[in-house]
């Protein structure tokens, strides 16, 4: 009796151990017997946030052992928490009673932090969601403050991150006005020059924040002398530190070229969303007013890596939109695209518009194009009422894609003077397009409505506001004098023609004596004589080609086809052709693409 009740007491002390050995998930971990060195051994073994909080000793513990154990549980928390190691989510963490016990704990032992404590708390507690103003987040923030001279360049970049995630109150904007007034002071003898990283990390906050030119330049002098090595995330990140400032100096611009030239050699270790995000940055950037940010080769490749590590079709059209923004064309992209034709039908509604305007754009059509065709005009119907619809249409029929029922959508003239309410000039000019290539090209298919006369009539007075004629005194000085060459000539359509030169049977240039109306340009029937050939001379846009081939996109050669179908061969000239001519090759340029075109005629 006396041994099976020794036994039983034995067995009863050994379960009452056990139990102290197992955590609720029943793992085997450190004995948690209340002192600061089993808890220690407890946060090296745990896998579950659960676990740090249910063992955590009692604030009644000595100041010395708190100091022992209150950073280590905060972040074993976070590291598990990140990590994805817990069965509490961060609300129910914050809502457990032991967690307000260690930030009391936290903020006991605070005024013993330094700078790196305070920062690690501050990231990890807002992290996990501790309200801006709590007491905890509160104190860290003033013991920042108190300590400010303390904070190195490091702590700059990253209190400013963390700043940013605070909600807005007197202490957290007061911190936020300081940290780039405290970096001015420190730059000239705290950057270590030959930390690439901080570097990088500090080009970020200097491009957000507003600090004087002198401190960006230290900064960027720094890491221009780096020249090439760099990782391809910090150039990646430089990248989007540069496309972030406003005032892009030129002495920025070598960096510029060292960030392009590595992502150029080494895009292929990027993961897609970080190039993706990159470009987007760099697209955003208005290349007219920034032109330094085009960089051809860095364009080419980003299209590229697309096919090389086939990303698949939806993400090679997000890539496709933003090379569409400024009309870049890469034919193996679209030829990858084409390749995956068969899933249009999963495909979004901007995706089909993107994918129009990328073979339109191109005036591309890849191998196997009237299968592609097919399945693009099988998915063509799109009446959200948000899109760009008349450009839309205008590129699908650039595609020779003809789709009486969209086009009957748009067109009905209820549905088109609501959507002409916004006034857009734009919309006008396009629409007069729509109309006319409608009526030339398509008059025999299209049995709807067209736009009615008052919006091309607002569309030719737009047109003829245009003053600038570049080609007018060369083509005057090539065909014989002013009164050879009608300049702004208007066609029943709307066509304002920028000029027209008229040649007699044997290709003889004819003098024209057609005076212009004030407003008005010249009538198309008072220059056209049926014994003489007519020749339209336009100088389009930068905008109507290819940013990177000298190539019409495809809406605007079927604005030229439009004017062919008149009767009216037409020669197209470049302005970056023409920028790009010696002065003593544009009259010779300028005959011949005239006579050329005559040549159309004969």
């Amino acid at each position: 009796m006396f041994r099976n009740g020794l036994l039983l007491r034995m067995f009863s002390q050994q379960h009452s151990i056990l139990r102290r050995f197992y955590c609720v998930t029943g793992r085997e971990i450190q004995p948690a017997d209340g002192t600061p060195s089993s808890y220690f051994g407890l946060l090296k073994s745990a896998t579950d946030a659960k676990e740090v909080l249910e063992f955590l000793p009692t604030i009644s513990r000595t100041k010395q052992d708190r100091h022992v154990y209150t950073l280590p549980a905060l972040k074993t928390l976070f590291e598990l928490q990140k990590n994805g190691k817990s069965t509490l989510r961060s609300d129910q963490i914050l809502k457990h009673p032991r967690f307000a016990e260690l930030c009391q704990n936290v903020r006991f032992e605070s005024r013993t932090f330094l700078m790196n404590d305070i920062t690690e708390c501050l990231k990890i507690l807002t992290y996990l969601g501790v309200h801006t103003n709590s007491e905890i987040i509160t104190v860290l923030l003033q013991l920042i403050r108190h300590q400010i001279n303390d904070v190195t360049l490091d702590h700059i970049v990253f209190l400013s991150f963390i700043l940013k995630k605070l909600d807005r109150t007197p202490l957290v904007e007061a911190l936020q006005i300081a940290l780039p007034m405290l970096l001015q002071i420190q730059i000239g003898y705290k950057l270590d020059h030959e930390n690439v990283q901080q570097l990088v990390d500090l080009l970020e906050f200097v491009s957000q924040h507003k600090v004087n030119d002198r401190t960006v330049m230290n900064i960027v002098s720094a890491l221009t002398l780096h020249g090439t090595n760099l990782s391809p995330e910090q150039a990646t990140n430089a990248l989007k530190a540069l496309a972030s400032f406003h005032n892009f100096l030129p002495q920025y611009g070598k960096l510029l070229q060292n960030v392009f030239a590595v992502l150029e050699r080494d895009l292929d270790e990027l993961p897609f969303k970080m190039l993706d995000y990159v470009l987007k940055r760099v697209l955003e950037k208005n290349l007219e007013h920034y032109p330094m940010f085009y960089h051809e080769p860095f364009l080419k490749r980003c299209a590229q890596y697309a096919v090389d590590h086939d990303i698949g079709l939806l993400n090679a059209l997000y890539l496709l939109k933003k090379l569409n923004k400024i009309s870049f064309l890469h034919i193996p992209l679209l030829d990858y695209i084409a390749a995956h034709a068969g899933k249009l039908s999963i495909v979004p509604t901007s995706g089909i518009i993107t994918i129009v305007a990328g073979f339109s754009n191109a005036n591309y059509r890849p191998p196997g194009w009237e299968t592609i065709k097919e399945e693009i005009a099988r998915n063509s119907i799109i009446t959200t009422g948000s899109i760009p619809w008349i450009r839309y249409n205008l590129e699908l029929l650039s595609l020779d894609i003809f789709n009486p029922q969209l086009l009957a959508h748009w067109l009905n003239p209820q549905a088109l003077e609501a959507n002409m309410a916004r006034n857009v000039l734009v919309d006008y000019l396009q629409l007069t397009e729509l109309g006319q290539t409608l009526r030339l090209l398509y008059g025999g298919q299209y049995q709807g409505a067209y736009p009615a006369k008052h919006y091309v009539e607002k569309s030719v007075m737009l047109m003829l506001q245009n003053n600038d004629q570049p080609l007018l005194k060369p083509l005057e000085f090539a065909f014989g004098g002013e009164e050879y060459v009608s300049t702004q000539v208007v066609t029943e359509q709307g066509h304002v023609l920028d000029h027209v030169i008229a040649f007699d049977a044997d290709g003889n240039p004819v003098k024209q004596c057609v005076p212009s109306v004030e407003g008005a340009g010249i009538r198309l029937e008072d220059v056209r004589q049926q014994a003489n050939k007519l020749v339209a001379v336009l100088f389009l846009p930068k905008s109507c080609y290819a940013i990177n081939v000298n190539r019409l996109r495809g809406r605007f050669a079927l604005h030229v086809k439009t004017i062919q179908a008149l009767g009216i061969p037409t020669a197209t000239v470049s302005p970056v052709i023409w920028a790009n001519l010696p002065e003593t090759e544009r009259i010779p340029f300028l005959q011949r693409e005239v006579r050329d075109a005559l040549q159309q005629t004969t």
